[in-house]
């Protein structure tokens, strides 16, 4: 009996949901979102290049080498790099500098050296750069002092 009751009573307040509206028979339907809708993931691989190793001062007349490596990019192609180098500040452009490197070309992620011949004076300003995918990179500006006998 007890049984009884507690199926009737769960119909009754099934029937009471479903005569409400609280549940439909119908299925509903959810709209699938658009590609201009979709969330865009950001899958930007920028082209970073920074210098590993480089000496703060060296003796006039002898070598010296200068590290740095370049990673990142889509395909990572490595068309040019060097080091741009000269007497004056070059600020953000490269071409003051009037100096520069061995060119050499690769795939990133690598790290790279030059070795150069020590002015005899100074001090030199010299920054690395890159083109890697068609897209220049610099690293900051550095000093070295060039020590005279």
């Amino acid at each position: 009996m007890k049984r009884k009751i507690y199926y009737c009573f769960t119909i009754l307040i099934l029937l009471i949901i479903i005569i409400s509206g609280c549940i439909s028979s119908q299925p509903k339907t959810v709209p699938i979102p658009t590609v201009a809708q979709l969330p865009t993931a950001i899958t930007s691989n920028s082209p970073i290049i920074k210098i590993i190793s480089y000496p703060n001062n060296v003796k006039e007349g002898t070598n010296f080498t200068i590290r740095w490596e370049v990673s990142g990019g889509t395909i990572g192609n490595i068309s040019h790099t060097a080091v741009h180098w000269g007497y004056k500040t070059g600020g953000e452009n490269i071409k003051d500098y009037g100096r520069f490197s061995q060119v050499l070309t690769g795939n990133a992620p690598q790290q790279f050296s030059v070795e150069l011949l020590a002015p005899s004076s100074g001090p030199i300003y010299f920054r690395a750069h890159s083109v890697v995918d068609d897209i220049d990179v610099y690293t900051p500006e550095y000093t070295i002092t060039i020590d005279r006998d």
